[in-house]
């Protein structure tokens, strides 16, 4: 079924049943995840770009909502008929594995770039990370991550360390974060949303599972992302708590 959508309109709404896909044929769509009452923007998608079809190949609810940033012209694909679309197609069986292909690529090609860092140390003569290194410290950068943590650097005694917010009134966590920050809603953190450990002789940060994400060193972690995980390299390490445009933004030390 092909429609004609006005700019601001809503296409699929996150949380529902993924029971279509939809084709962009003409004009751009953003797409969204809520925080609260506030919406984030992941990305848009332009004429010949497919959302929402990992949904329906997977089986799951809707991860994001998609608005019209313009007027655009979309085809809707029931679940079924696109399955057996898919099927019957080649080509487009070959553009969504293309698609998958790229997603691949990208995780390869940040498991290339740490395998060639750890490389470089070695060559310079500096170890990997030790499991805990003499000094481990985190520290704000921005005024909002300031603001709720303080201006000095928290050093960090022992791993495994949790960095997350105090729940909302209708949230229930197993344990609580080492630390605790104490973000009003909208929320951009998760009650637990990253952790520091330690595994192989190094430090590692793993997403939680966090509703938006954490980007380490220009790395994007977390259940929208190809991997929830990677190691830190001594020295400062950028970490954003959030996803892109958050104000939780800190370094990770380790010497």
């Amino acid at each position: 079924m092909r429609r004609q959508v006005a700019a601001g309109e809503t296409l699929l709404r996150e949380g529902d049943s993924s029971d279509s896909v939809i084709l962009v044929e003409a004009g751009r769509v953003e797409i969204l995840r809520t925080a609260g009452d506030a919406s984030i923007l992941l990305g848009s998608a332009g004429p010949g770009e497919f959302i929402g079809e990992m949904g329906v190949l997977e089986g799951r609810a809707r991860n994001a909502t998609v608005r019209a940033a313009t007027e655009v012209t979309v085809e809707l694909i029931a679940r079924e008929a696109f399955l057996l679309r898919v099927s019957r197609e080649p080509a487009l069986a070959h553009k969504l594995l293309l698609r998958m292909s790229a997603r691949l690529r990208h995780v390869e090609d940040l498991l290339a770039g740490l395998h060639a860092a750890a490389q470089a140390d070695a060559a310079a003569g500096v170890s990997a990370s030790p499991a805990v290194p003499s000094t481990i410290e985190l520290r704000a950068v921005t005024f909002a991550a300031k603001f709720y943590i303080g201006l000095e650097p928290i050093a960090i005694r022992g791993l495994p360390f949790t960095v997350g917010r105090e729940a909302g009134p209708h949230e229930a966590t197993p344990a609580a974060a080492d630390l605790v920050i104490a973000e009003p809603a909208p929320y951009r953190l998760s009650p637990l949303h990253f952790r520091l450990f330690a595994e192989g002789g190094r430090v590692w940060l793993r997403d939680l599972g966090s509703d938006l994400g954490t980007i380490v060193n220009a790395v994007p972690l977390g259940q929208d992302f190809p991997i929830d995980g990677v190691p830190l390299r001594r020295g400062a390490n950028a970490v954003v708590a959030g996803g892109v445009g958050s104000p939780f933004v800190f370094d990770v030390t380790l010497s």
